[in-house]
């Protein structure tokens, strides 16, 4: 993907793109906190099982859980159609709710570490607003599979397609992973989280190929 076409992608539909994002992101705030603040029933606590006691405890690595804010935008702000930026509204709204409704109806939690005053700063802020709920499905884990997976269509064109390809996938499994190693999930969550992310893709973002610049609307 040329310089060139990265600048026609980026401004394509703007003012749209960040209204919609703006719009997104407030509705997932409330959907997401909502029922860690205000739960309506009780929490069934997740027991980590022989994997995730296998698996080191390792605060540090939140700035990789984190990097997702980093991934998620990437694909959408490279979409050139209002068709585009609408199908994959559509699956992240359906991630979004039936995530949602798991967690309003069968709230669940992942145990953590109780002594994490040698944690690092960022990392007891998480914690400290993401609370232990919401645990089944990660949606941590369904937005990354998704947006890997409309980064991979984003970038299905070019010279070195497959490598910008196998970065994001790599990157999102790092994600994955490191949901695990920050005790924020635990298995039985991501395989959830992804099973949630790539089915909301191939029900709404399943495209071979991307739009040209002349489709620019």
């Amino acid at each position: 993907m040329s310089g060139r076409e990265i600048i026609l992608r980026l401004t394509a539909n703007w003012v749209y793109k960040i209204v919609l994002g703006s719009g997104l992101t407030a509705m997932f705030a409330v959907l997401y906190f909502l029922p860690q603040r205000y739960p309506i029933l009780p929490a069934t606590v997740l027991q980590p099982t022989r994997v995730e006691q296998l698996i080191p405890f390792m605060p540090n690595t939140v700035y990789l859980y984190e990097s997702i804010w980093l991934l998620i935008p990437i694909a959408p702000w490279l979409m050139k159609t209002k068709s585009e930026l609408i199908q994959y509204s559509k699956g992240l709204l359906l991630m979004s709710g039936i995530g949602c409704c798991f967690f309003f109806f069968y709230p669940t939690m992942s145990p953590r570490p109780i002594n994490i005053q040698d944690a690092n700063m960022f990392y007891r802020k998480l914690v400290a607003i993401d609370s232990q709920l919401n645990a089944l499905p990660s949606l941590h884990a369904a937005y990354a599979v998704f947006h890997a997976a409309c980064c991979h269509v984003t970038f299905a064109a070019g010279a070195n397609h497959k490598v910008l390809q196998a970065i994001f996938w790599t990157w999102a499994l790092a994600i994955l992973f490191s949901t695990l190693l920050t005790r924020q999930h635990v298995v039985i969550d991501l395989v959830a989280g992804a099973v949630l992310g790539l089915c909301s893709f191939a029900i709404f973002c399943r495209l071979t190929t991307m739009p040209g610049p002349r489709e620019v609307i």
